[in-house]
């Protein structure tokens, strides 16, 4: 091979190493930061004596901001002043108002997530500046859970304050911001550090508005029975209620179509109602009625333009008048309104027995029997049964067979129901079956209890729905072991709820603060019970302290 030859390859070889070289590659940045801002320096340094300043100088490695500082501050205890908090560069200033510090005072300046980088918003988790004015920090500390009193489950986001005792009054935490304040997480726990020696009344507060004040029954509240003289690091549990609305009152009335209409309560209560025309009283019929409720019912007819109606509160002694404003009876747009039955999913009830109810004011002097037709399915066939039947109110009928355990089909034909103004109801076909006892458990619960008192014991279902509930009431003479047993049990996953009925109403009661009343105590048993169906299961549950 020539001289020529072999310089020619050489030249080629080195423009394709040239060409590789050139070739443009992707910058991947490397790797994401994860890393939160390092304090590098503070001005007065952190856990400072003798503090005098009104300026505070935050410097960390890194570019910083604030983020969501409303809801991450706290200043314990308080200050008049909310402190000017502003992030610049790699720095935080905080500016506190001149000659608002209280001589001899430990202070906690508790940012919580607020610092993060400027680039990937990584946060400083917890972060807090403590100081004192005084010659010493104070060390104290207050550590514990919040729970909801009606169902146990951990009450996050609330509120957790310390008044001075020798400063607060019953009507502090209307008024007031705690003097010091904690914050639970999504777990219920809370705490507080640097306190001093002193005596606090201690409240929790779901506080809605984030003024740091009671609001009424409108927010969840609770409270330590007694002063707190702290002395040493100490572990508190609070339980937090919304109290009953101590005021019964109408909040709206709706008449949404021509004989019917509604009356709506803040709470429940045993009411009577009436109109102010005694001659109009045929005319008007409540349903319901004698029961406790927060939604008055009632249908009328006859009746045009405005009507007064008393609205007697027999639990809250106390009467109101509504005036009702009747809309147009337009009898030529109207016509009876869809039957609706206690049929559900195809299932009806344990116990057999058919109930059609009504939106309207129905004829109850007559019933089309021939036109209701049900049949039982044996094998591939339907057979015929015989029905009979009876109006139970002005919007309810009921069928007086008790259907067995079985497949059936329901027809009703128009004309089978009227209501008072002559209007018939639609048809309606319906197959279903009865439920048996086999498709339902059985839950015996052997229970020790730790008081001679009364108790509700409920099961209830994952959603806190009460599924079955029981009253029992034990005597001073008798013993402290009970035996309860809940049959036709629908199959599924339950708790055993066991409420304290202190007072003996059957029910569970909320607290009070002003009457210095906590809620009736509820203990829920942790272990799940599952309920099969044709089943039967055993639980021992002992209430011990």
């Amino acid at each position: 091979m020539t001289r020529l030859v072999l310089n020619i390859l050489a030249a080629l070889t080195l423009l394709f190493i040239l060409s590789r070289c050139a070739q443009m590659g992707e910058l991947t940045g490397g790797k994401k930061d994860t890393t939160p801002p390092r304090l590098l320096k503070a001005i007065p340094e952190k856990g400072s004596t003798g503090f005098n300043s009104d300026k505070i100088v935050l410097v960390f490695d890194e570019f910083v901001q604030i983020k969501d500082l409303s809801n991450q501050l706290i200043v314990s205890p308080k200050l008049k002043t909310t402190p000017d908090i502003a992030a610049n560069g790699k720095t935080v200033v905080i500016e506190l108002e001149k000659g608002e510090l209280a001589p001899n005072t430990t202070y906690r300046l508790y940012l919580g997530n607020a610092i993060a980088d400027m680039n990937e918003s990584n946060s400083i988790k917890n972060f807090e500046y403590v100081f004192s004015t005084g010659t010493h920090i104070d060390s104290l500390k207050i550590k514990g859970t919040v729970t909801d009193a009606f169902n146990g489950k951990p009450a996050g986001k609330v509120v957790v304050g310390l008044y001075k005792a020798s400063q607060a009054n019953d009507s502090t935490i209307y008024k007031e911001a705690p003097d010091y304040l904690a914050r639970t997480g999504d777990d219920g726990s809370y705490a507080f550090s640097n306190l001093p020696y002193g005596s606090f009344k201690m409240y929790a507060l779901a506080d809605g508005n984030k003024n740091n004040m009671y609001d009424g029954e409108a927010e969840k509240v609770g409270f330590r029975d007694s002063v707190l003289n702290l002395r040493s690091d100490t572990s508190i549990s609070l339980k937090v209620f919304q109290e009953e609305s101590v005021k019964s009152f109408i909040k709206k009335t709706l008449l949404p179509y021509y004989g019917f209409g509604q009356i709506i309560l803040n709470k429940k209560a045993k009411v009577r109602l009436s109109p102010l025309n005694p001659e109009l009283a045929p005319s008007i019929i409540e349903t319901r009625k004698g029961r406790e409720k927060d939604t008055i019912a009632f249908f009328y007819r006859e009746l045009k333009d405005t009507v007064q109606m008393e609205v007697d509160n027999i639990s809250f002694k106390k009467r109101d008048t509504v005036r009702l404003v009747i809309p147009k009876n337009n009898l030529a747009k109207r016509r009876l309104k869809a039957i609706s039955t206690n049929i559900q999913s195809g299932v009806l009830p344990l116990g057999g027995v058919l109930r059609f109810t009504f939106q309207n004011w129905m004829d109850t002097t007559k019933a089309g029997m021939s036109k209701i037709r049900l049949s039982e399915k044996k094998d591939s066939l339907y057979v015929p049964v015989p029905v009979k039947g009876r109006w139970t109110s002005i919007t309810e009928f009921e069928l007086d067979n008790r259907l067995p355990d079985g497949n059936f089909r329901l027809k009703i034909d128009t004309m089978a129901f009227f209501d008072i103004y002559g209007f018939k109801n639609d048809s309606l076909k319906s197959d279903f079956k009865t439920q048996s006892k086999t498709e339902f458990g059985k839950v015996t619960l052997k229970l020790l209890l730790n008081k001679k008192q009364s108790y509700v014991i409920q099961l209830i279902d994952g959603s806190d729905k009460v599924a079955q509930e029981k009253y029992i009431s034990l005597p001073l003479a008798g013993s402290n072991a009970v035996s309860l047993e809940f049959t036709d049990v629908v199959p599924g996953t339950y708790m055993v709820k066991i409420i304290f009925d202190d007072n003996e109403n059957k029910k569970w009661d909320s607290g009070n603060i002003l009457a210095k009343k906590q809620a009736e105590r509820v203990i829920i048993n942790s272990k799940q019970i599952k309920v099969l169906s044709d089943w039967e299961i055993e639980e021992e549950i002992t209430v011990k302290e």
